[in-house]
């Protein structure tokens, strides 16, 4: 949020239900003396029911946050609600791709992998999403799978899974993808534990991001699941 507002120039309002994360957020601002509070804030709330007037926002986006909501119409109708007539709203989102067969049982420990392991209601696939977005009422400008395009290869890029591939090179953290890097990792932090080096519940708390992590990593490779679903909408001029 910090590096779109600097990017930008723009004043950026953040939403966030983690007391913790606005308390956080708003100290790292203020410590910015060319953002600060005044520029960039967080404040705490639903975005389900967001605090904030009536057509009072210039524009807004949201990434990789509104896929923690079960009802993406909701969530999508509060955001216009707040947008003034005409404002741009980007998006994007984790969901399941055409690749993604219900009936397979890898796909379906893939999907629930990632649920689980990041906090996530049942996945949707990219349709779902789209519709959503016109129910609410925007007009919908541009939608694509990121994930899809040619990430330059020739210049260096990598696929965005990459990092959640197993890996036997003990100096990178993919190391911990393969089984003997998730049985030292997982046994390791509970010695800490034991010996109390790390507060009790790190290691399982280790477990569940990394199945979500495994999830992840399978999935971007099988290309049923993609985390960059991007949406550009539009409130019309008359809501």
């Amino acid at each position: 949020m910090r590096n779109i507002c600097r990017f930008t120039g723009a004043d950026v309002t953040g939403l966030t239900l983690n007391q913790y994360q606005v308390d956080r957020g708003n100290e790292l601002s203020n410590a910015d003396p060319l953002l600060t509070t005044k520029r960039c804030r967080s404040v705490q709330g639903d975005f389900h029911h967001m605090p904030f007037d009536d057509a009072s926002f210039n524009a807004a986006y949201a990434i990789e946050a509104t896929c923690h909501s079960p009802d993406r119409v909701k969530v999508y109708s509060e955001i216009k609600r707040v947008l003034k007539p005409g404002a741009i709203f980007a998006c994007y989102e984790w969901c399941m791709t055409d690749y993604f067969d219900p009936n397979n049982k890898d796909h379906q420990r893939m999907k629930k992998q990632i649920e689980e392991g990041d906090g996530l209601p049942d996945i949707c696939h990219t349709s779902v999403c789209l519709e959503a977005m016109k129910k609410a009422g925007f007009e919908v400008l541009h939608e694509r799978d990121m994930a899809e395009d040619d990430y330059g290869e020739k210049d260096g890029g990598k696929p965005w899974m990459l990092p959640l591939l197993p890996s036997w090179n003990p100096f990178t953290q993919r190391f911990q993808f393969n089984w003997l890097g998730f049985f030292l990792v997982r046994n390791s932090l509970r010695l800490m534990e034991l010996f109390w080096l790390a507060p009790k519940g790190t290691s399982k708390t280790q477990m569940m991001l990394q199945k979500g992590g495994f999830g992840l990593g399978d999935g971007g490779k099988e290309k049923i699941f993609t985390p960059m679903y991007l949406m550009v909408g539009r409130v019309p001029e008359t809501k």
